[in-house]
């Protein structure tokens, strides 16, 4: 894009907006189109049959409205509820006193949406044909909601007062406030001609537009969006559309500046310019630092907002830096498990659409900024999906509803006549990736041939931002082409479902410590530790040492367990058995830091499925009711967004747990249901001192594949009495079908009496072998176990033996120091690294090199 490298946004931007004072009226329309621009739209209809279309299809609706207009002027108006005035003068609109979950907007704003859309394509056929009728119509609408507009007073809450909405000008500004200008826009030179009059409602007769009135409609709405709302959130974005628009709208050119200096650098108290929000894109990496639906909405509207000032004349420079929001509506797509499902963290949703009317404003923006790496990205991204089937430029979108700007013509007036470069696929995301705002930190392994079905992917997360959950450092686990280990989602708002299970940690896969863990302080009292990547294999954007292995160290502190705070380390790997077949480890350690050494800690695991079984020795666990065992802590209540029953566990049923005890316990999540067939979740965990186990029923999970969408989800926890450090909850998973399982039996690592990883016999169709899973407590942890011929220094490794107990090869993820079968690798400089050592035929070798010294050394052989 143009960039003006070394210039900060207050200057550029101020640049912009300078221009303005003491220029002449501009000749309208301006907002998203100049005169100048007509010829250019029109030839692209004549030339380009998806324009075509779309311009066929916007044409019939509003000949509709001009169908209906001209047989009646005061019915085609009469149909919003208007309230008589006693003294003649116009009728008013009735205010909608709603908050944002009720349905009593809903009869008005519909009626009231469809004509303000139905005006704006008026203005835009009128704008392409010079055909008046189109104008006469978008006048007559116009002249009516801003004297009903005027009628009524603004409210006086800074908070969220509205106009019509009287408490909610976030939805009005979208819904109403950002439609009214656009309409003057396109039919501004129409109703400022001699002899040009609109029907009024009040008298029934032909009046002349009021002018003065319609620029006051479009200063209150500005002054809304600058002196009401709320800022550091995606709210100032949400209602900058509006606050542009009516800004343009305004005739004087000194206070169309005033206004649109809002837009661009002057930071109000309840509203976010652009200059601030870039910075906060910059600051998250390049995303908006909310859960993804509201993430890509901003980036979606940002993108908007600065084609829309770009097309201005003049337009703004741009500054260094400023391409990276465009490319965040793809950065996004990088955390989707491999079915194409969202990794869900905060309120964010499992499923979205992809963004293409988004991607047509970048590419269209990349073309006029001479951006020749977007117009190849976002163009390449356009043309593959034109050519699958999954994007047809020529459909028009659908007609104004809801809480969203109307923005359908743009198909028509700013999509480029062409893409003009081959289909491109978005490039592979990286085994491992990281979003820190979100304490997101993934991992994937995806099956050699790309099927949905055998990839794996672990998702860890955990912080607190707009829109974010208390929910620990949790775990989402994806098998069988579905996101199984899943957290719970969001549910309605306000709800106590949703405030009180939901985006607590009971509604997530973590560790909740003495029964109390709490959030507090940040958004609406959600606040939490940031999950903080201690260790990854690979790096980001690093290609693995190995195919088959990958692994994430993270480390959390859960901070207001009754007062004392808790240390937490989670380390996920991966581990790949064939191209269709793995398993996941699991190794969350948590302890209590000072406090009266009483502690306990429950790992919580959810499961999509039919039921959860708990077997030890081979026999079903024994298990006691216990309805009393999940209680919410003690002196928590609820306040609706300020306090929460933490730490949501309250809400499972049918509680069952088991006495203390030591035994290994597998469990098997049933999923007969599941789409391509039934699957399972096979969970191996090793038994430790002081631990038991429980079982229970929680809400569905939203968004999961039907028919579990609609049944309770059921949940393991266990319950460590004393700390979970030295015994850590450590866990085997393996996904897959029914008869697909590979593994057939786990066994803790105990050299000394410390649990130092896992023993796992694996066997495929046609051959067996045994994993060494080594994990270290620290970067400088020693597995030394004698009996097994092994020595590993450091935090994670799996060695592989074959079906005779040879080596064939040794990972190390992170380590300093590896033998085995009379060989010793030891990382170069003192430093950790990460490796694979081969072995064939009695010979060893490295790689990479470089970083890895490889010798002969005497000791005992593995078995």
């Amino acid at each position: 894009m143009s960039l003006v490298p070394g210039v900060r946004w207050v200057a550029v931007l101020f640049a912009f907006s300078s221009w303005l004072v003491g220029a002449e009226p501009p000749v309208r329309p301006l907002i998203w189109v100049r005169p100048s621009d007509r010829a250019g739209v029109l030839e692209k209809i004549e030339r380009q049959p998806w324009a075509r279309q779309v311009f066929t299809s916007l044409k019939a609706r509003a000949d509709a409205a001009v169908v209906r207009h001209r047989a009646d002027p005061a019915a085609y108006l009469g149909t919003l509820p208007w309230i008589p005035v006693a003294n003649g003068g116009h009728p008013t609109l009735p205010r909608i006193d709603d908050n944002m979950a009720a349905s009593g907007r809903g009869e008005l704003q519909s009626r009231l949406q469809l004509l303000l859309g139905q005006a704006i394509d008026c203005g835009v056929l009128y704008y392409l044909t010079d055909e008046r009728p189109y104008a006469a119509c978008a006048a007559d609408v116009l002249q009516s909601v801003v004297r009903g507009l005027r009628s009524i007073a603004p409210s006086s809450e800074p908070g969220n007062g509205g106009w019509l909405y009287t408490n909610d000008h976030l939805y009005e500004s979208r819904a109403v406030g950002a439609q009214v200008p656009m309409i003057y826009d396109f039919i501004a030179g129409f109703v400022r001609e001699a002899g040009v009059s609109v029907f009024d409602l009040a008298t029934g007769s032909r009046v002349p537009f009021d002018l003065a009135e319609a620029q006051a409609v479009f200063r209150t709405y500005a002054t809304l969006a600058i002196e009401h709302g709320m800022s550091d959130t995606n709210w100032p974005v949400l209602e900058m559309p509006s606050l542009t628009h009516n800004a343009l709208a305004i005739d004087d050119p000194a206070e169309r500046a005033r206004l649109l200096s809002y837009v661009t650098h002057v930071d109000a108290e309840r509203q976010d310019p652009l200059s601030k929000i870039f910075a906060d894109f910059e600051r998250a990496g390049y995303v908006w630092p909310e859960s993804i639906q509201y993430s890509s909405g901003v980036s979606d509207r940002v993108l908007y907002v600065v084609s829309l000032l770009r097309r201005q004349t003049p337009s703004i420079p741009l500054p260094s830096g400023f391409s990276a929001v465009p490319r965040s509506l793809l950065r996004l797509r990088d955390f989707r498990f491999p079915n194409g499902e969202y990794v869900r963290f905060g309120d964010g949703p499992r499923r979205s659409s992809p963004p293409y009317a988004s991607l047509e404003l970048a590419y269209a923006l990349a073309r006029r900024e001479g951006d020749d790496a977007g117009v190849q990205e976002f163009g390449g991204i356009l043309r593959e999906a034109m050519e699958s089937g999954r994007l047809d430029r020529g459909r028009l979108g659908g007609p104004l509803s809801g809480a969203e700007v109307y923005l359908a013509p743009l198909a028509l007036l700013w999509q480029e006549p062409e893409i003009l470069v081959p289909p491109a696929s978005r490039p592979a995301p990286s085994t491992t990736d990281i979003m820190p705002f979100a304490g997101l930190v993934v991992q994937r392994n995806l099956a050699p041939d790309g099927a949905a079905d055998d990839g794996l992917m672990a998702a860890v997360s955990g912080a607190a931002y707009v829109h974010s959950h208390a929910s620990g450092m949790s775990l989402e686990l994806y098998g069988a082409g579905q996101v199984l280990g899943s957290s719970a989602g969001k549910g309605t708002y306000t709800t106590d479902e949703h405030e009180n299970y939901r985006r607590l940690f009971a509604g997530y896969n973590g560790v909740i410590v003495n029964g109390a863990s709490r959030s507090q302080g940040r958004w609406v009292n959600l606040g939490i530790d940031t999950v903080r990547p201690v260790a990854l294999e690979p790096a980001v954007g690093q290609a693995p040492v190995s195919p088959h292995h990958s692994f994430t160290l993270t480390t959390f502190t859960d901070q207001t367990t009754g007062g004392d705070s808790a240390r937490q380390e989670r380390l996920v790997g991966i581990v790949r058995t064939s191209e269709r077949t793995g398993y996941y480890v699991d190794v969350f350690r948590s302890a209590v830091q000072g406090g009266s050494g009483v502690e306990t800690h429950d790992y919580l695991y959810h499961n999509i499925g039919d039921g959860l079984e708990l077997t030890a020795g081979g026999k079903a666990l024994a298990l006691r009711p216990s309805p009393d065992r999940f209680q919410p802590a003690p002196g928590t209540t609820w306040q609706r967004n300020r306090s929460y029953l933490f730490p949501g566990w309250h809400v499972f049923r049918s509680v069952a747990a088991s006495t203390m005890m030591e035994k290994d316990v597998q469990a098997v999540f049933p999923i007969d249901g599941l789409p391509g067939g039934a699957g399972e979740m096979r969970i191996h965990l090793p038994g430790f001192s002081g631990r038991s186990y429980a079982t229970a029923r929680a809400p569905v999970t939203k968004e999961a594949p039907p028919p579990y969408d609609r049944k309770e989800t059921p949940v393991l926890v266990v319950r460590q009495q004393g700390a979970a450090w030295s015994s850590p909850f450590a866990a085997i998973y393996e996904p897959g079908r029914i008869g697909a399982n590979v593994i057939q039996s786990v066994r803790a690592l105990r050299p000394g009496g410390r649990f130092s990883g896992f023993e796992v016999d694996v066997r495929l169709r046609d051959e067996t072998f045994r994993q060494y899973v080594l994990v270290g407590e620290n970067a400088e942890g020693v597995v030394e176990d004698a009996g097994r011929g092994l020595y590993f220094r450091g935090r994670y490794g799996v060695v592989t033996l074959d079906a005779a107990g040879r080596p064939r090869e040794g990972y190390v993820g992170e380590g300093r120091e590896l033998r085995l079968a009379g060989w010793r690798a030891v990382a170069s400089e003192g430093k950790s690294a990460a490796f694979v050592v081969t072995f064939r035929d009695g010979t060893a070798s490295v790689s990479p090199g470089g970083r890895v010294v490889l010798s002969r050394v005497d000791g005992p052989q593995p078995r």
